[in-house]
């Protein structure tokens, strides 16, 4: 399945990078409550989405690389 992800999309998850698809979820989700960006809130909650329909066996070929 192709998921299309944004390159803002693959650099929040570069960001919170953990062990599994899982704890990245996770860990977006902590920091929601903190972000005052309505911006950032849409991004979070889309990449949130995305991450919540793939299997871990996608997550793991993704083979995210952030961009500068």
């Amino acid at each position: 399945m192709n998921h299309n992800f944004t390159v803002e999309e693959v650099n929040l998850i570069c960001i919170y990078a953990g062990e599994s698809r899982s704890q990245v979820i996770e860990d977006i989700e902590r920091a929601l409550q903190y972000l005052e960006d309505p911006d950032m809130e849409e991004l979070s909650n889309r990449v949130i989405g995305k991450l919540r329909n793939m299997t871990d066996e996608e997550f793991e070929q993704l083979g995210l690389i952030e961009a500068e």
